[in-house]
């Protein structure tokens, strides 16, 4: 089985296009055996979440879905995926006082039948979005 390592995120205003970021984010997807020998694919699908003091707010789901092929790997040898994509600024201001605090779950689930979906979280990015 897979898993997924080393998530980090970074958020930047666009200044091409106000009122919207640009929200970076990189990843490591170790494969397993079983993915190497099967060339499993994984669909993969971010979320962005609000850090608070009880419960968590989520502020946007099931972003820039993506696909992953382990046509060619060696069990353990990371796949390592950088992508980005933009959102309304205004979606990341979580907190109605203070610093916003925002951080990214990615998660990867395998399109062979019984694959478990493997999950991981990001730094958490503070701001006043």
């Amino acid at each position: 089985m897979a898993t997924l390592e080393n998530v980090h995120l970074d958020i930047t205003p666009l200044t091409t296009k106000p009122g919207f970021s640009r929200i970076a984010y990189s990843y490591e997807l170790h494969p397993g055996e079983q993915d190497c020998a099967e060339k499993r694919e994984y669909s993969v699908k971010t979320s962005l979440w609000g850090e608070d003091l009880i419960d968590d707010d989520v502020l946007a789901l099931e972003k820039d879905e993506h696909r992953v092929v382990f046509d060619d790997c060696q069990p353990g040898k990371p796949l390592q995926v950088r992508r980005a994509f933009e959102i309304e600024t205004k979606t990341l201001d979580e907190d109605v006082f203070g610093e916003d605090e925002v951080y990214l779950i990615v998660e990867a689930k395998p399109d062979a039948a019984g694959g478990d979906l493997v999950m991981g979280r990001s730094n958490t990015v503070k701001g006043d979005f």
